[in-house]
C-alpha cells in the first residue's frame, strides 16, 4: 500500500481527500500546517500532496527545503493560485504534478496513479528492506549489495511482486505474467514462491486463500 503525506489546512477538504484515497487502497497522514509537514516529511512515503497557502508558511518553500535535504518523494500540489508564475514556482520547487483547485476528487486519483508510476518506471533500484534491494531494469536481487542468483521466472515473478507491493495479485496475473499465452504450472509457481519465501522469508509473501499472493514490502 502506497504511503501519502497529505498537506492541507482547510479540515472538510483534507478530510474528503484523506478519506477518498483511503477508500482507494492508499494510507494517508494528514496535517495542516508547514511545521507538522516538516516533522513527518522525513518519514518513508511514496508520495506528499501538499496546498501551496497552508499555516506557518507556503508548500512551494516547504518543497524546496526538502529537496535540498535529499528527499526525493514526488510530490503535487494542490491550491487555488493558478497563474502561469505560480505553476512555474511549483515546479521550480521540484515538484511533479501540479492540480488547480477546485478539482474532482477522482482527478485528483488519476494524477496520484500517474505520478508513482511515472516514480516506479524511473527508479531502477527498489529497496525491498534494510538488507534487500531488487533492480526493476536488471531483473536481479541483492543482499547487503550482493547480487543473489535467481531462476529467470523466479525473477519474472518477483519482479511482479515488487511492483505490486502490499496488492493481492491473482494467480490468473501471476499466470499471464510468467507465462503468457502457454500452459502454466501451478505446480512451478508453488515451488517459485517456497523458493522466494526461502530467501526473503517466509513473512513477505502471504497466501491468501482462493485469491492469490500479496508481497509485503
Amino acid at each position: 500500500m502506497n504511503k501519502i503525506l497529505l498537506l492541507e489546512d482547510e479540515n472538510m477538504l483534507c478530510d474528503m481527500i484523506a478519506e477518498y484515497l483511503q477508500d482507494n487502497n492508499y494510507s494517508v497522514d494528514a496535517c495542516a500546517s508547514y511545521n507538522e509537514a516538516i516533522e513527518l516529511a522525513s518519514k518513508n512515503y511514496d508520495l506528499f500532496i501538499f496546498d501551496v497557502k497552508v499555516l506557518d508558511g507556503n508548500g512551494f518553500t516547504l518543497l524546496s527545503e526538502l529537496r535540498e535535504a535529499g528527499i526525493d518523494t514526488p510530490c503535487i500540489f494542490i491550491t487555488s493560485l493558478n497563474s502561469m508564475d505560480d505553476v512555474k514556482m511549483g515546479f521550480r520547487a521540484g515538484c511533479d504534478d501540479y492540480l488547480k483547485k477546485p478539482f474532482e476528487l477522482g482527478e485528483l486519483a488519476l494524477i496520484v496513479q500517474n505520478v508513482l508510476k511515472r516514480n516506479f518506471d524511473r527508479k531502477s533500484v527498489v529497496k525491498i528492506d534494510e538488507h534487500f534491494s531488487y533492480d526493476v531494469l536488471l531483473k536481479q536481487l541483492f543482499c547487503d549489495g550482493k547480487r543473489i542468483n535467481l531462476h529467470n521466472k523466479q525473477s519474472e515473478l518477483l519482479s511482479l511482486f515488487v511492483a505490486r507491493a502490499n496488492c493481492i495479485v491473482s494467480r490468473a496475473e501471476i499466470y499471464s505474467h510468467l507465462w503468457g499465452i502457454d500452459e502454466p504450472s501451478e505446480m512451478a509457481l508453488r515451488v517459485y514462491i517456497r523458493e522466494l519465501r526461502k530467501i526473503l522469508g517466509q513473512e513477505r509473501i502471504i497466501s491468501h486463500s482462493k485469491q492469490g499472493y500479496e508481497f509485503k514490502k
